[in-house]
């Protein structure tokens, strides 16, 4: 599976959350390395404990920015991020159960990701130009 190329057009601009989301994606990246080394599972679970602690973080950091320039879709933002954290935690749990495999999660992973960076976080973007 291919790491995620981080991308210049996935700044929103404003550096705390910028740093936060290549984080992020350095997580996912890190996760594709040791699944493609054969790691086990226990450390898969770690990487993906890490990510998600990493991932709440950010999202608290992010609303709190967000708060501060008065963003007008705050509430709809906050609910986004708690459908996401609500939708790690139930692939994280068909993972542990043997539902779905590593891939699936890392394509998850990985779709989860940049599709709410670029689908929701970019609209940011025009508040710190």
């Amino acid at each position: 599976m291919e790491a995620i190329l981080w991308k210049p057009c996935y700044c929103v601009g404003h550096c705390l959350i910028d740093r936060q989301h290549q984080e992020l994606v350095h997580l996912v990246n890190f996760m594709i390395q040791k699944v493609s080394e054969q790691c086990p599972k226990p450390v898969i679970d770690a990487i993906l404990i890490k990510l998600i602690n990493y991932a709440e973080r950010h999202f608290t950091d992010e609303e709190e920015v967000m708060r501060t320039i008065n963003y007008p879709e705050l509430e709809a933002h906050q609910k986004e991020h708690e459908r996401l954290v609500m939708e790690v935690f139930n692939f994280k749990d068909a993972f542990d159960k043997g539902k779905v495999t590593k891939f699936d999660l890392l394509e998850f992973l990985k779709d989860w990701l940049l599709d709410h960076v670029i689908n929701e976080d970019l609209r940011l973007k025009k508040y710190f130009l």
